[in-house]
């Protein structure tokens, strides 16, 4: 019993959330299912399974919303919001860009999912085992944020996944650091589903990523994308005290 109440047991059940929801989905998935309708249900059981365990077993206070000093949320959040403008903006030229309610209900979903779990209980049990240290417990979260891709090793060469891994790390240092200093999931929950819903609004630009493989260049710039976000993360954090987190 006293293992199960260890800060680091706590973060490897809250990690594999999401492959032990995905996995129970995948039992009741056909061939004619709807892979829209598949991933949606994932991400509402994935966070019913979160919010559960959170309540009687993680315990960690999760800060949906803030109304303090917008505009120093908003500063907070710039860097971020910049480079998701610039990885999105691109998609704006495609010929068959379109705008797409159901894209905008399941990206909304998988960043409510992923949010809640890696950065809103993660974060706080990262406090917790760093004593409060900000930028060792926005890295952790982040690590265990892009380990969970290493799921698409099953579809995808070991590369690919190797620099989803790398990407999915430094966007969530970026996140990571934004929800700790506004104590505001919404932000970072619309930022995610902004960035993955792009894509999606072009059927040419999604079959053109499922037939992608892996390149030395496309690593190279994950991971000097990683540096970046490290290098923003440090800025923000530096003279960043935590406190009265979980009250």
């Amino acid at each position: 019993m006293k293992l199960l109440k260890s800060n680091i047991t706590k973060i490897i059940i809250a990690s594999l959330i999401f492959p032990i929801g995905l996995s129970l989905i995948a039992l009741f998935v056909t061939r004619q299912s709807s892979s829209s309708v598949w991933q949606a249900m994932g991400d509402l059981l994935v966070f019913a399974l979160a919010y559960a365990l959170n309540a009687k077993y993680f315990q960690q206070k999760v800060y949906w919303f803030s109304r303090k000093n917008f505009q120093a949320q908003f500063m907070t959040a710039l860097p971020a919001i910049i480079i998701v403008a610039f990885l999105d903006s691109p998609m704006l030229a495609v010929a068959d860009f379109q705008i797409k309610l159901k894209v905008i209900v399941i990206c909304l979903l998988v960043g409510l999912a992923e949010e809640y779990v890696f950065r809103g209980i993660l974060i706080g049990l990262f406090l917790k085992l760093t004593h409060n240290n900000a930028l060792l417990a926005v890295v952790g979260s982040s690590i265990m944020f892009g380990l969970i891709h290493m799921m698409n090793l099953k579809a995808l060469s070991f590369g690919y996944v190797s620099a989803q891994v790398i990407f999915a790390a430094a966007i969530g240092i970026l996140f990571g650091t934004i929800y700790l200093k506004t104590r505001n999931l919404s932000i970072v929950i619309a930022l995610h589903a902004l960035r993955d819903m792009f894509p999606m609004f072009s059927n040419k630009m999604m079959a053109e990523a499922g037939k992608m493989e892996f390149s030395a260049a496309s690593l190279y710039v994950t991971v000097i994308f990683l540096l970046i976000a490290l290098f923003i993360a440090h800025i923000q954090l530096q003279d960043y005290v935590v406190k009265d987190w979980s009250e």
